[in-house]
């Protein structure tokens, strides 16, 4: 069975392609779909993990959140100040 769907604005043929591209994920992966736990992002991901914890959309953020954290807890310590 082959689905399709018809737009009548050609600017949102991309938006419905992407929804149909993700209808058979998110239906074999209920609660899979997120948003990025980085305060400066609001990109949303379908988590294709093994094990369903996916918490980031890229590496990128992930790296941001955890640096920033870092920071936060060396600046609170006092430790190794320039």
């Amino acid at each position: 069975m082959r689905e399709s769907w018809s737009v009548d604005d050609p600017d949102r043929a991309g938006l419905a392609a992407a929804a149909l591209a993700l209808r058979p994920h998110l239906a074999a992966h209920p609660g899979r779909l997120g948003v990025c736990a980085d305060e400066r992002c609001a990109d949303v991901y379908a988590d294709a993990s093994p094990a369903g914890h996916r918490r980031f959309c890229s590496l990128t953020c992930q790296n941001r959140t955890r640096t920033a954290a870092f920071r936060r807890r060396r600046a609170r310590s006092g430790c190794c100040a320039r």
